[in-house]
C-alpha cells in the first residue's frame, strides 16, 4: 500500500490495524486500510494510486455512531433512504463496489482474523456479504432479501430426485429434506448451500463468542434453514466462516437478518446487531 495512504486514519491508540492490496478478476487494484482502536473502527477502501478513498466507514464506539463516506458524501443513518440507495448502487456498480466480496476473502487468507475478533474486519466482510447479495440476489427471487424460500418452491425442491453419490457425500450433515431443498438445481446453480451448515444433527461445534454473541448460540433447525437460514453469517444459506468461525445460528446475525429484510438500509449494509447497534438480540 502507498506508505502515504491512508492519510489521516482514524487516530486514537490503535489496537490492530491491517492494511494491503489486492488485484481484482477485473484487473483492477484496490487498496484496503482496516484499523480497530479501543474508541472506533475503521475501513477505508480505494483504488490505487487515488488519495481519496472510495470508502471510509467509521464506527466511534464512544456514542455507537457510524459513518458511511462514499465518492465524497457522508451518509448517516438518518441519512434520506432513496438518496442512500442511489448512492450505494453507484458504489455496488464500481470496480471497488463489485470487487468486494473476493477482496475480503483474500484479506482474510493473508491476516486470518475472524470478524467476531475485529470490529474493523467486521465492516469489511458486512459490506461484502451486501454486495454478494446485491449482485447476486437469492436464488429463486433475486429479492436481496435473505427470505426467498415461499413454501410451493420448498415443496417443488423437496420432491425432486437427487444424484445418490451427490447425496451420499454430505448424507448425516444435513436432515433428508434440507439435502433435498440443497440439491435442487436452482440453489445447486448458485452454490447457495453448504454442506457444513450448522443444523441440528451435524458436527459442527456452535458456541457463543465472547463480546460478541449475548444470548444463545445454536445448531440450526430444519424450520430456520426452510425460511432462509436467519442468524446464519453469511448470504443467505452460504456460511461463510470467515464472520463468525463457524456455520451455527448466532442471534446478532439474526438481528441483522432482520435489518436486511430493508436492504436499502445502512443498518444492512454495516452490521447492525453485529457491529455496532444492541448486538445479540432475538427480535428488533
Amino acid at each position: 500500500i502507498n506508505a502515504e495512504w491512508p492519510l489521516r486514519p482514524g487516530g486514537g491508540s490503535c489496537l490492530d490495524s491491517y492494511k494491503g492490496r489486492y488485484t481484482t478478476s477485473e484487473g483492477d487494484v484496490v487498496q484496503y486500510y482496516i484499523e480497530s482502536t479501543a474508541s472506533h473502527a475503521q475501513l477505508l477502501l480505494n483504488l490505487a494510486g487515488s488519495p481519496d478513498p472510495v470508502v471510509n466507514v467509521t464506527y466511534n464506539k464512544a456514542d455507537d455512531g457510524i459513518t458511511f463516506h462514499m465518492f465524497g458524501h457522508d451518509h448517516f443513518e438518518t441519512t434520506d433512504i432513496e438518496e442512500e440507495a442511489l448512492l450505494t448502487s453507484e458504489l455496488m456498480e464500481s470496480s471497488v463496489g463489485r470487487s468486494i466480496p473476493e477482496l475480503s476473502f483474500a484479506v482474510f487468507e493473508e491476516h486470518g482474523v475472524y470478524g467476531y475478533q475485529d470490529e474493523g474486519m467486521m465492516l469489511l466482510y458486512q459490506l461484502a456479504l451486501f454486495s454478494d447479495t446485491y449482485h447476486e440476489g437469492t436464488p429463486l427471487k433475486k429479492s436481496r432479501r435473505k427470505r426467498s424460500l415461499d413454501d410451493n418452491a420448498v415443496e417443488d425442491l423437496e420432491e425432486r430426485d437427487s444424484d445418490e453419490d451427490i447425496m451420499a457425500s454430505i448424507e448425516g450433515v444435513l436432515p433428508d429434506n434440507i439435502v433435498a431443498i440443497c440439491e435442487g438445481d436452482v440453489l445447486k446453480e448458485h452454490e447457495y448451500c453448504s454442506p457444513d451448515l450448522g443444523v441440528v444433527g451435524s458436527n459442527n461445534d456452535c458456541k457463543i463468542k465472547e463480546h460478541y454473541d449475548i444470548h444463545e448460540v445454536h445448531q440450526f433447525t430444519e424450520d430456520e434453514v426452510e425460511v432462509g437460514c436467519y442468524g446464519l453469517c453469511g448470504p443467505w444459506c452460504h456460511c461463510w466462516q470467515k464472520i463468525c468461525g463457524d456455520c451455527c445460528y448466532h442471534p446478532g446475525c439474526y438481528q441483522h437478518d432482520v435489518y436486511c429484510d430493508n436492504p436499502s438500509s445502512m443498518a444492512c449494509k454495516l452490521g447492525k446487531g453485529v457491529v455496532y447497534g444492541t448486538k445479540g438480540l432475538h427480535k428488533c
